[in-house]
């Protein structure tokens, strides 16, 4: 197996959504390790058939939250504050958060094209990301997005902040918190199929500040124009505790 290696914290991203070095003149993002061949990541062309299982699906996912951690850390070790305080997205910050998003949003989902996005805290009418531009304002915030973002990658397009604003859950400066720690899928189900693939379960964000976040997450997955298997769908939603549920149980009951 021959490996091209370019430091990162997002491996695992690349290797699924990019296609091997074989068919590429060079890497179109920084930082990762290549793998020419691989017996849990299939590549083929669009005209061939892939079975997308339960370990393609849990390592995408899984690189998602990877990615999660690596572009709160970016953002922090760079210089970030909390949203409250002067400055509180200096420029290099935003630079390597930006940096870190692209690269997870490209390497891992369906971009350019379109991915049923349904973040965990969006609301009408912003509340589907179908576009990167929308994906990255809500990974890295309205902020972060006007001072790193090329030319048109504001969301809404156009925005200057003045009317739409958001703190980006991946940067988690937002409340009380001051970033992600850590991040642990735990798959709940799946459903596996030839060039798709459903699988649903809960993540856990850990934060930087001792507390916890878990919400509901079912993803998608499909096989982009370039062979690779990639997330075409992310629907999130917070876990929902007793006294907000529509349903009766019983404590001392076993299931």
């Amino acid at each position: 197996m021959k490996l091209y290696y370019l430091p990162t914290s997002i491996a695992a991203l690349m290797l699924l959504g990019l296609p091997s070095p074989s068919t590429a003149a060079e890497p179109k993002l920084r930082g990762a390790v290549y793998l020419q061949s691989d017996s849990n990541i299939q590549e083929t062309s669009t005209t061939s058939t892939v079975e997308i299982n339960e370990v393609g699906m849990d390592v995408l996912v899984e690189a998602f939250c990877e990615a999660a951690v690596s572009i709160s850390e970016a953002f922090w070790k760079n210089g970030g504050k909390p949203h409250s305080e002067d400055d509180a997205y200096p420029q290099a910050a935003c630079d390597a958060a930006y940096e870190e998003a692209v690269a997870a949003l490209t390497g891992a989902y369906n971009y350019p094209d379109p991915v049923l996005s349904k973040p965990t805290l969006t609301t009408a009418q912003f509340t589907f990301r179908p576009t990167k531009e929308g994906a990255l304002s809500y990974f890295i915030g309205t902020d972060c997005l006007l001072k790193s973002g090329h030319d048109g990658a504001q969301f809404p397009p156009g925005n200057d902040g003045s009317a739409f604003r958001e703190f980006g859950f991946a940067l988690a400066n937002y409340g009380a918190h001051v970033g992600i720690s850590d991040c642990h899928w735990t798959p709940d189900s799946y459903v596996i199929g030839n060039n798709t693939g459903v699988a649903q379960g809960k993540v856990i964000f850990e934060r930087t500040e001792g507390t916890t976040s878990v919400v509901d997450k079912t993803f998608s997955f499909g096989v982009n124009r370039s062979g690779a298997v990639v997330i075409t769908g992310h629907h999130s939603s917070s876990e929902i505790g007793a006294a907000q549920s529509t349903q009766y149980t019983f404590d001392d009951v076993e299931f």
